[in-house]
C-alpha cells in the first residue's frame, strides 16, 4: 500500500505528522489508515476553544473531508490512530494534509498536501502445479486463488489462498510454495507444508513503473524431493482506474 506522510511545523513544539498506507476501494473511493501525532505548545485553558489537530484528505479532483481531534495537555505529544475512506474520481489520485488550529480565534493552518496514486484495480492472479502418475492419474494438485494489484507507481500487492493435495500415502514431508516476481525483480517464495495447507498470503513488494508480475507454484515432488513447477502466470498491473 503506497505510504502516506504528511506534515506541519510551527517549530519543534508546534507540530503535526500522519503516516499511514493508502489503497484503492473501487474505481471511485479510497481508504486508509495510519497515526496521526500532534504536540502543541499554546496554552487555551482560558480561550474557550481547545487545541485541535486535523487530517483532511480527498481525491484530487474532488472535495476534501476533514478529522478533527482535540489535543491534551501542553508540549505533550497526542498520538491518534485512525482509518477512513473517500471518494475521487475514476483515475484520480488523493491528496492528504494536516494542520493544526493556531490562529489566535482557532483558525487551522494547514500543511502542504502530499499527492499520492491510490493504486489499480486487483487482476485475478490463478496458477496451478499438478503431478500425474504413469497411468495419468493426478498425484499432486497446488493451486492459487487470488489476485494482484498495482500498489502505486512503484509497489504491488498480492494477495489469496494457496491449498494442495497430495497422496494419502506419502509419509514425507512434502512442502509447497507460491513464487513470484517483477519483470525487473528477483523470484521470492513463501513456502509451506502440505499439512499446513490452506495458507493466505499477503505480499507488499516494489517494482519498477510498468513492470508486471508473474506468478507461479511449486512443490517437492521431483527425485529426492527436488522442487518442480508449474506454468508461470504473469498479469499486467494498470497503476489507476
Amino acid at each position: 500500500m503506497p505510504a502516506v506522510k504528511a506534515e506541519f511545523k510551527v517549530n519543534s513544539k508546534n507540530w503535526a505528522r500522519f503516516e499511514g498506507h493508502l489503497e484503492p476501494d473501487g474505481a471511485s473511493a479510497y481508504r486508509f489508515k495510519g497515526t496521526l501525532t500532534a504536540i502543541t505548545m499554546l496554552d487555551r485553558s482560558s480561550a474557550g476553544f481547545p487545541n485541535k489537530v486535523r487530517l483532511g484528505h480527498g481525491g484530487t479532483k474532488s472535495e476534501y473531508e476533514r478529522m478533527e481531534f482535540e489535543i491534551e495537555g501542553v508540549e505533550r505529544e497526542n498520538t491518534f490512530k485512525v482509518e477512513g475512506r473517500g471518494t475521487r474520481k475514476p483515475n484520480d489520485t488523493v491528496d492528504f494534509y494536516v494542520g493544526l488550529n493556531e490562529g489566535l480565534s482557532g483558525q487551522f493552518k494547514d500543511g502542504t498536501e502530499v499527492t499520492l496514486s491510490a493504486g489499480g484495480p486487483s487482476q485475478s492472479v490463478t496458477p496451478i502445479y499438478q503431478k500425474f502418475d504413469s497411468y495419468n492419474v493426478m498425484t499432486y494438485d497446488v493451486r492459487f486463488d487470488g489476485s494482484a494489484r498495482a500498489d502505486g507507481e512503484n509497489g504491488f500487492c498480492l494477495t489469496g489462498t494457496i491449498d494442495a493435495t497430495q497422496p494419502p500415502s506419502v509419509v514425507v514431508a512434502n512442502k509447497a510454495s507460491v513464487g513470484y516476481k517483477t519483470d525487473s525483480g528477483s523470484w521470492e517464495y513463501k513456502t509451506f507444508a502440505f499439512k499446513d495447507l490452506p495458507q493466505e498470503i499477503k505480499v507488499i513488494g516494489t517494482r519498477k513503473p510498468g513492470d508486471k508480475l508473474a506468478v507461479q507454484l511449486g512443490a517437492t515432488t521431483g527425485l529426492g524431493n527436488a522442487w518442480q513447477y508449474g506454468d508461470t502466470q504473469t498479469v499486467k498491473l494498470p497503476n489507476t482506474f
